[in-house]
């Protein structure tokens, strides 16, 4: 794969197609061509000071739903104030392979770096979910990258990473967010390798933080080429960075988040230990801890980490020891456990309601993990029917174990159970008839007049019988 990587990146250097643009420094720009042969687009910000007399730090963003104008203006108020170019992609896709969007990647990445005056000391790459694996993988395999911003998301092959190249890593997730499991792992990873590594979080799910935490994550790759020699310093930078982090303490220590504005005092401890901030951070530190509630959430949040991971280790054993023996008779306490979390998340307590969405996420994740493991393997059909109805359980909105269960079942002539999860799914709101006319191994049952007088009964109209 590496020598494949590495012709086309030189193929696409050899053959970039020079085109007229017309550009506008400080408002997002998209839809504009990566080259005249082929149909991919990027969106672009350029801050007020750009000129061509000098050389720009880029960070390269991949949006995995096609979405490249709305990242770019996510990050455009801290490029604007920091100093950079932004280039995302519009042709990133979250079902295709990794091996594709870095084809994507670079050819964008190339026509960038024949247009723009840019810095190759300072390259960075950004992404959401799939992007974020793109944004994970590139310096596998591009050894100047300066730093990797990854968010709800990651891709980490630890033999394919270059020992000379020690690129900084900003993992960045919503705190009900599950992936949040693998982020930590890799931030560790890092760590121990002697890669500056730190996770960014706020309260959400699985999504895009605000512009305020990316322009802060990105401060935190200004502050690291400052201290690098890469950047010349900038005294007043420094403390708008610094005094736009107290707020967002202090705004967390005002809405009674006592705990989380500790942690990201201590979290600011670091970042700034080189520019005389830790008297102040430690008396703030001081006077968190002196509050009751602070160590009453402190407590919560403690007991919370522990019963999580007792949890996840208990759901890893059974769920195994179910799927081997396809163990139908289980399902209702798995359904028991999801009602477990739906207590925490509904509760009042912040640490259970969060620890509560990550878990139902985890589950969700295992069974569609086991599943797809499953059919790789072209496994026997009851296991796979269980992965496919704990999907249900554990996500359902997500049309995909309905589905799932809907093939299977049509496959295996149990037409009864396939017509139970149809109107499962339609109950769920789905308005895709096209993708009920597309499953997999329904060929005889979706021409019956069962299947169509359901789908018209909820959808008003079906692809065949006027019923």
């Amino acid at each position: 794969m590496l020598r494949y990587i590495s012709f086309l990146l030189l193929l696409f250097t050899l053959n970039a197609t020079a085109q007229e643009l017309t550009l506008k420094k400080g408002i997002v720009i998209d839809s504009l061509k990566v080259n005249d042969s082929i149909s991919e687009t990027f969106s672009l910000f350029l801050p007020k000071a750009y000129s061509n007399d000098t050389i720009w730090p880029v960070v390269f963003v991949f949006e995995p739903q096609g979405r490249g104008k709305s990242a770019t203006q996510l990050f455009s108020s801290g490029a604007e104030e920091q100093g950079y170019i932004i280039i995302a992609s519009n042709n990133i896709v979250a079902k295709d392979s990794l091996r594709n969007n870095l084809e994507v990647a670079y050819r964008v990445m190339n026509t960038a770096f024949n247009f723009f005056p840019l810095d190759k000391n300072r390259i960075y790459t950004a992404g959401f979910a799939e992007g974020a694996e793109v944004a994970s993988a590139i310096p596998a395999v591009v050894s100047n990258i300066q730093g990797v911003m990854a968010a709800g998301g990651t891709w980490l092959n630890p033999d394919l990473l270059k020992k000379e190249n020690r690129f900084s890593f900003i993992g960045i997730s919503g705190y009900n967010d599950y992936r949040i499991y693998n982020l930590e792992e890799t931030v560790r990873f890092f760590r121990r390798n002697n890669h500056p590594a730190s996770l960014y979080t706020f309260n959400g799910f699985h999504e895009w933080p605000g512009a305020q935490l990316i322009s802060r994550a990105l401060g935190s790759f200004t502050l690291q080429s400052m201290e690098k020699g890469l950047k010349p310093g900038n005294p007043e930078l420094v403390e708008s960075l610094y005094q736009s982090e107290l707020q967002e303490a202090e705004r967390l220590r005002r809405t009674m988040q006592f705990y989380k504005s500790y942690e990201m005092l201590e979290f600011m401890e670091d970042k700034y230990a080189l520019y005389n901030k830790k008297d102040e951070l430690k008396s703030l530190q001081k006077q968190l801890r002196r509050n009751s509630l602070y160590r009453q959430q402190r407590r919560e949040f403690n007991k919370i980490l522990v019963l999580e991971n007792i949890k996840k280790e208990e759901y890893f054993y059974y769920f195994d020891e179910d799927v081997a023996l396809a163990n139908f008779q289980n399902i209702p306490w798995w359904s028991q456990q999801l009602v477990e979390l739906k207590k925490y998340q509904d509760g009042k307590n912040m640490a259970e309601a969060e620890m509560g969405f990550r878990l139902q996420g985890f589950l969700a994740s295992l069974a569609k993990g086991y599943y797809d493991t499953l059919s790789k393997y072209d496994a026997s059909i009851d296991p796979m029917i269980f992965t496919a109805v704990l999907q249900t359980i554990f996500d359902k909105k997500n049309p995909e174990g309905y589905k799932n269960i809907i093939s299977l079942s049509a496959r295996d002539g149990d037409y009864e159970m396939a017509m139970l999860y149809l109107e499962d799914l339609l109950k769920t709101g789905y308005k895709d008839m096209e993708a009920l006319y597309d499953i997999p191994g329904t060929l005889d049952l979706k021409l019956s007049p069962e299947y169509n007088s359901l789908i018209k009964k909820y959808l008003g109209e079906s692809k065949f019988y006027d019923l």
